[in-house]
């Protein structure tokens, strides 16, 4: 727990103990793909990555890795998404 919040190991701990749907992916691009795949098995639904600088034959083993998976992929190197009176996903004020 951290600042009263839940922390968890792994996205398929959040998944099963606080029902995640989504991930955001704030991590160095040497780190973005196995991130973004570790969400996809999981089962989460929308994964938004922030990550700019990811080499592009990892987002490619990522675009093939998830093609088959029941997500969405936002990003990279995006700022996030919002959604007016429902959600805000990501870097933006």
């Amino acid at each position: 727990e951290h600042l009263g919040k839940p922390v968890f190991n792994t996205v398929a701990d959040a998944v099963e103990k606080a029902g995640a749907n989504v991930s955001i992916i704030f991590v160095p691009p040497a780190f973005a793909a196995d991130a973004i795949m570790e969400a996809a098995d999981a089962g989460i639904k929308v994964i938004v990555c922030i990550t700019e600088g990811i080499p592009v034959a990892d987002m490619t083993k990522v675009k093939n890795y998830i093609a088959d998976k029941d997500c969405r992929l936002i990003g990279p190197n995006c700022p996030g998404i919002i959604t007016s009176d429902e959600a805000k996903i990501g870097i933006m004020p």
